[in-house]
Formats: C-alpha cells, sequence, structure tokens
C-alpha cells in the first residue's frame, strides 16, 4: 500500500531507523546510510509540485533514489514507478514492495540508460563527490535533487559534471541532521540540478538536453567524427545453445551468465574500439558515420543485457510456475520492463531478493483473488459471529453484495461465471482448449496452482488440456499427498454450454483454503479463532492456518544459485 507523504514518517521511525542500523552494523551491511529527514524531503516535494503546477512534469514521475536505504524517501516523494539503487541487504528487505532494486553496487551501475523523471540521492559523506558527479555526468532524467554538504561549491569534479552536461545547479534549502532519525553534525545543502531548458521540457520530455551516452562514448572511444549516410539498425544475438552448454552441473547459474555475459561485452568493445585504428577519411569515404557507430554500440549493448536479463528470468521458472496467470503477468511485466539494468552480480541478487519478496505478496494476494472470484450466492457460508443475512435482491447483476464479509466457501460449488464450454462453431476456438473457453481453462490451472501453494501437490497430474471437455461429464483432478505417500482426488468439475462450471473439491484442500483466505483478509488470528469461526477442530485449524506457500533466501539454492543474497 502506498503512503501519502503525511504518513510516511511514524512516531516509531525514529526506533524503527535505530533497529534497521543495529542490523545492518551486525551484518557489515552499514554503508553510511543517514535516512534523508521529512523536513529535506518536503524541500523537493514542494518543489516538485510546483513544476506539477506549472506544467513542467507530469504528476507522480517516475523516480530512481541512488542509495535509497530503506524506500522511505521514493514513498514520500511520489505515487509514480519508484526505482532504487540500494546494496544494503537488510535495507532492500526492508522496502515497500512497490520500489523496484535494478542496482546495488552504485559505483557499477550506469546510469545513462536509466530514463526517469528525476533521480534523487543522499549519497555517503566520504564519498559524496564521486556520486554526484557521477549521477551529473550520466542521469537521463530531467532534474536530480541532491542532499550533500555545502562545500560541494567548491568541489571541481562536481562543477565539471555541471559544465560538461550544460546544467544548471541551485540549492533550494540548507538544513541538518541534528534531529534526524539517526543523528549527525553535518550539515547540507539540498541542491536541485537542471538537465533540461523549461522550454524544451514543457514537450513533456523527461530526458536530458545533453545526451549522458554521447558524452561517455566519446571519453570511451577516440574515434574523429565524420559526415555519411546512415546505417540500418543493428541489435545483438547470441546462441542460447551456448548458454544452455555452459549451465553445467554443480555451476552457478548467476556466474556463469556472468561470465559469458562480460566475455560478449567485451568481443562487443573490441570490436568498436577497431574503429580507432581507421583513418577517418576511410571512415567518411565507406559512408560510416560518428553517430552511426555510436548508434549502433548502443543498440547492441541494451541487446546484449536483454538477452542475458532475459535467460535469467527463463529460469525463475521454479518460482513464476507457483503463479496463477495474472500474478504471473504482474511479476514478469515488472521484471521485463527493467532489462536495461546492468548484468552484475550484485544487481542480479538485488533483483532476485525482489523477485522472492514480491512473489509472497502474489502468493497471498492470489489466493485472496482465486477464492473472490468463486463467490456466488450458492457458493458460501456465513462465519458463526457474522450476523448479517443478504438477500436475493443483494446477490443481482452478478454482484457480490455491499459489506459482504467473514465467510467461507462451500466443498461443492457452482460457478456460474467460470466460462463453461465453448459454443463457438469455429474449430479454433473449439481445439484450443478441447471444448474449454479460456477463463475456465485459467480457473482450473490457478485452482491447481493455488493448491499445490497450499501443500496440495498436483505438479505431475492432470491438466485442462489433458481431457476433451463435454457437458456435464466430470473431470478429476488429483494431487499427491507428501504425508500419506498416496495419490488423492482434489477435484471434480463439470463445464457446461450455458458458461457455468460445477466443482467438487476435497475437503481437506477446501478446509485449508478457507482458513488461510480468512487469515489473509484479517478475520481469523489465531489458529483457535478459525476452529470456532469454522466449525473445525483445533488440530485441524493448525494444520491450515499460516500454510500458504513462503519464499525465503534460502530459495535460491532451489533456483541453482550457490550463493543465498
Amino acid at each position: 500500500m502506498n503512503l501519502s507523504p503525511q504518513n510516511s514518517f511514524s512516531p516509531d521511525n525514529k526506533k524503527s531507523t535505530m533497529a534497521l542500523v543495529s542490523r545492518m552494523k551486525s551484518e557489515g551491511q552499514d554503508f553510511e546510510w543517514y535516512p534523508t529527514t521529512e523536513e529535506m524531503l518536503k524541500v523537493i516535494k514542494d518543489d516538485i509540485d510546483k513544476m506539477v503546477d506549472d506544467y513542467d512534469i507530469n504528476p507522480n514521475p517516475s523516480i530512481l533514489d541512488c542509495g535509497a536505504g530503506d524506500g522511505r524517501s521514493l514513498k514520500y516523494l511520489t505515487e509514480g514507478q519508484r526505482y532504487a539503487i540500494e546494496k544494503s541487504k537488510p535495507l532492500i528487505q526492508a522496502m515497500d514492495k512497490s520500489i523496484f532494486v535494478i542496482g546495488a553496487e552504485f559505483h557499477q551501475q550506469t546510469l545513462m540508460d536509466k530514463n526517469t523523471t528525476l533521480t534523487i540521492a543522499n549519497p555517503p559523506y566520504s564519498e559524496f563527490e564521486d556520486w554526484s558527479s557521477k549521477i551529473i555526468r550520466e542521469s537521463n532524467s530531467a532534474y536530480i535533487y541532491l542532499v550533500i554538504p555545502s562545500r560541494w561549491k567548491s568541489s571541481k569534479n562536481i562543477q565539471d559534471a555541471i559544465e560538461i552536461r550544460g546544467a544548471k545547479a541551485e540549492t533550494l534549502k540548507q538544513k541538518d541532521f541534528l534531529s534526524a532519525d539517526r543523528v549527525s553534525r553535518a550539515k547540507v545543502d539540498i541542491i536541485k540540478v537542471s538537465l533540461v531548458t523549461k522550454s524544451r521540457h514543457r514537450s513533456s520530455s523527461s530526458r536530458a538536453d545533453t545526451d549522458p551516452f554521447t558524452i561517455w562514448f566519446i571519453d570511451n572511444f577516440k574515434i574523429e567524427k565524420t559526415s555519411g549516410r546512415d546505417l540500418n539498425d543493428v541489435s545483438a544475438s547470441l546462441s542460447q545453445e551456448c548458454i544452455q552448454n555452459e549451465l553445467v552441473t554443480g555451476k552457478d547459474l548467476i556466474q556463469v551468465l556472468i561470465q559469458l555475459y562480460e566475455r560478449d561485452l567485451n568481443k562487443l568493445m573490441e570490436n568498436y574500439r577497431a574503429f580507432e585504428t581507421l583513418d577517418a577519411d576511410l571512415l567518411d569515404e565507406l559512408g560510416v558515420s560518428f553517430k552511426d557507430v555510436r548508434e549502433g554500440l548502443r543498440l547492441k549493448v541494451k541487446g546484449l543485457k536483454n538477452i542475458y536479463w532475459q535467460e535469467l528470468f527463463n529460469n525463475l521458472k521454479k518460482i513464476t510456475d507457483k503463479l496463477t496467470k495474472s500474478s504471473r503477468e504482474k511479476l514478469l511485466s515488472n521484471l521485463t520492463a527493467r532489462t536495461d539494468v546492468d548484468f552484475n552480480s550484485e544487481n542480479i541478487y538485488a533483483v532476485v531478493i525482489w523477485v522472492i519478496k514480491n512473489a509472497n505478496h502474489y502468493f497471498d494476494e492470489q489466493l485472496v483473488s482465486l477464492v473472490k472470484s468463486m463467490v456466488e450466492k450458492a457458493n458460501i457460508v456465513l462465519y458463526k459471529s457474522n450476523t448479517k443475512t443478504y438477500g436475493e435482491e443483494k446477490w443481482r447483476y452478478c454482484r457480490t453484495p455491499e459489506g459482504l464479509s467473514r465467510y467461507s466457501l462451500e466443498t461443492r460449488l457452482v460457478l456460474e461465471r467460470a466460462g463453461g464450454l465453448v459454443v463457438s462453431e469455429w474449430s479454433f476456438d473449439l481445439n484450443r482448449y478441447n471444448g474449454l473457453t479460456e477463463r475456465a481453462h485459467d480457473l482450473i490451472m490457478d485452482i491447481l496452482t493455488v493448491a499445490t501453494n497450499l501443500g496440495f501437490d498436483t505438479t505431475n497430474y492432470e491438466r485442462p488440456m489433458d481431457y476433451q471437455w463435454e457437458s456435464n461429464k466430470g473431470k478429476e483432478f488429483h494431487f499427491w499427498d507428501h504425508v500419506t505417500g498416496k495419490t488423492l482426488l482434489l477435484m471434480t468439475v463439470k463445464a457446461f454450454k450455458n458458461g457455468n462450471c460445477h466443482v467438487k473439491f476435497n475437503q481437506a484442500f477446501m478446509r485449508k483454503l478457507n482458513v488461510e483466505f480468512g487469515r489473509l483478509e484479517g478475520w481469523l488470528k489465531s489458529a483457535q479463532e478459525a476452529a470456532d469461526e469454522l466449525d473445525i477442530t483445533i488440530d485441524e485449524a493448525a494444520e491450515s492456518f499460516n500454510q500458504n506457500l513462503k519464499l525465503t533466501n534460502t530459495s535460491f539454492l532451489q533456483l541453482g544459485f550457490k550463493e543465498a543474497a
């Protein structure tokens, strides 16, 4: 849940901050984290709001926070996309699920390909010059906000970076950390660096006027600029078979992928450096322009990153296979949207921490969503403590009655909006899911996924496509009971041409599903409450309470990674 500026800082914030600091120190993960104060953030937020009012930027801008800490600054400043660079693992784990970690070790990141409206940073004071100058030189944002010591004005590195970008820097306010959650005697300036001209930015562009990639290219490749015709766009390609051949038993997946990536990146850079040995007149004669070379390299580097990130994501199937269709799409869209992140070990571990942490959220969210999708008048029983009644008129128009709460599902369900059988005469529609509609197919698959996460292992058993579906003909789906070592029936499903599905569930599965649904909705606080409300034994409640799948950092080993993050 996103927090507004007013409640981002609670009265207990200082206590929780010091607890985090203590944990970081004990784990050797304290890298000079002094959280930006609410006073400081308000200065930045007020300036952002003014730019929004002036139509300089859109409301809820995307923000990258370099050295994001526990993410409190991002939550305070925007409801938009939130990206973080942070290497302290306790701080990454403390971040809100809305924050995507796109890098760990700051000095290993390239910022030029990370397109956000704003970049912010409260860097370690021992390195503030290096951090600030790197951010200013490389950022592709429209504006940068830095919380840094006042002596930044006399820093040659920072001033050179401002000059080379043609930027404008101004001090918004001077503040200190004397009353901060983590106290320090440091006095700081809150500065704003504008990388765009106002007239240009009003055109809704959120990128800097001076392309940081061009500056980097000039610094690294000594090719004299020539004129010439445009070349066709190029993209990187890499044999997937090559990657698979390297993934030998006992070898760490991350290290294999990084070695291959660095090998291919170095080869790519060497090929482009070969242009330095060629005569500029010859390049001009061949129609090769400085711009073409630069853009070709940009595309190839981005393409190479994409290939290796996709290969990593393909190896997260042990997690994504435990997600329902909608949860899987949400998670993978978040992951694949950020394939411009640098491909290195720190970033990979940070991303997988994010995947593991957010997968747990999706596991819980999808269980709740599945139960709610099956709520019909005939399918529910109210808790013992629920004295409300809901007449026929409350269930009109296929809507759940407003205020309906504290209920569980029966073991026999009539699902009137499940999709049922295909009524189209087109062969494609009839054969796509062997007579089932896509909606009915996805519902059954989602039930099998949630069941497996609750301990009813359907992994090696029937799937909807294993059957040819006919009206009113029951199809059985089984699971492996790891306790008894037996194959047992999970459910029987009948589909109909009127769009309905009838399902008869295993009682133990439905009991566990109902207990976990009640717990996640906040209706059941303990196994005893579950026993009382659902009229089951305390032993049955205890076996069901808080049993939905949860991933931990040890899940790294299950994914083929030797080192847990």
